[in-house]
C-alpha cells in the first residue's frame, strides 16, 4: 500500500503544505493562511501514516481530522496577529508530543506498526537508534516550544521576542529531522523524504534568521 501512487501524492501535498506554511510563518500578513497550511500538513502526513500501516481505519483518520483541523481552524481564525507567535508555538509542542508519542508506541507495540515481524525477538540496533533519536527530537521540540511559548506570552507583537522566529523554524526542522527517522524506522520512504526536506528547510531558516539578527 506504501507504493501507491495515491498515497506517494497524499505525501507530496503534505511536503508542499509544510514547506509553504514554514515560508509564511514569520509574515504576520500571512500567518494565519501558513498556520492552516501547516495544520493540514500535519493532519495528512499523520492520516497517511496511521492508513498505510493500518493502525487505525479510515473513517477514524477522516473524523479525527475532521474534528483536530476544525479546533484548529477557529483557533487560528479568532486568534489577533500580533498573538500569532504564541500560538505557532503552541502547535510546536503539540507537533513535538505527537512525534514523542509515537515513538513510544512503536517501542512498546512495534509488530502494529510492521516494524518487527510477530516471529521476531527484538528490534534490531538500527531500530532502536531511530525511535531513540525520535524520542529524543520529540522532547526537545516540547521543551523548546513550551519555553518559547512562556516567553511570547504577554508580548504585544514579534518585535518584542526577535530570536523567536529563529527558534521556532529550528524547531520546524528538528520536527522534519524527527519525521524522517520516524520514517526510515517504519519503512515510508514518502514521510522519510518529506521530513528530510522540512528538516533542512527549517534548519536553514532558523540559522538564516539567527545569523541576520546578529547582523
Amino acid at each position: 500500500m506504501t507504493s501507491s501512487p495515491v498515497v506517494m501524492l497524499a505525501w507530496l501535498a503534505a511536503t508542499l503544505l509544510f514547506l509553504l506554511a514554514l515560508r509564511g510563518w514569520f509574515d504576520l500578513g500571512s500567518a494565519r493562511r501558513s498556520g492552516r497550511m501547516g495544520m493540514a500538513g500535519v493532519a495528512l502526513a499523520v492520516g497517511v501514516t496511521l492508513y498505510t500501516h493500518d493502525v487505525v481505519s479510515l473513517p477514524e483518520i477522516l473524523g479525527a481530522i475532521t474534528v483536530g483541523g476544525g479546533i484548529g481552524y477557529l483557533l487560528v481564525r479568532h486568534t489577533a496577529l500580533g498573538a500569532m507567535l504564541p500560538i505557532l508555538a503552541g502547535l510546536q509542542a503539540l507537533g513535538g508530543l505527537a512525534l514523542l508519542l509515537t515513538a513510544l508506541g512503536i517501542c512498546r507495540n512495534p509488530v502494529a506498526f510492521d516494524v518487527l515481524a510477530p516471529g521476531d525477538a527484538d528490534l534490531t540496533v538500527t531500530s532502536r537508534l531511530l525511535a531513540g533519536l525520535a524520542l529524543i527530537l520529540g522532547g526537545v521540540i516540547v521543551a523548546g516550544a513550551l519555553l518559547a511559548c512562556r516567553a511570547l506570552i504577554g508580548r504585544t507583537s514579534a518585535g518584542g521576542a526577535p530570536a523567536m522566529p529563529a527558534l521556532l523554524a529550528t524547531l520546524s526542522g528538528l520536527a522534519g529531522g524527527g519525521a524522517a527517522a520516524l520514517g526510515a524506522l517504519l519503512g515510508e520512504g514518502g514521510l522519510m523524504t518529506a521530513g528530510a526536506i522540512v528538516g533542512a528547510a527549517g534548519l536553514t531558516l532558523g540559522a538564516r534568521l539567527a545569523f541576520a539578527r546578529r547582523d
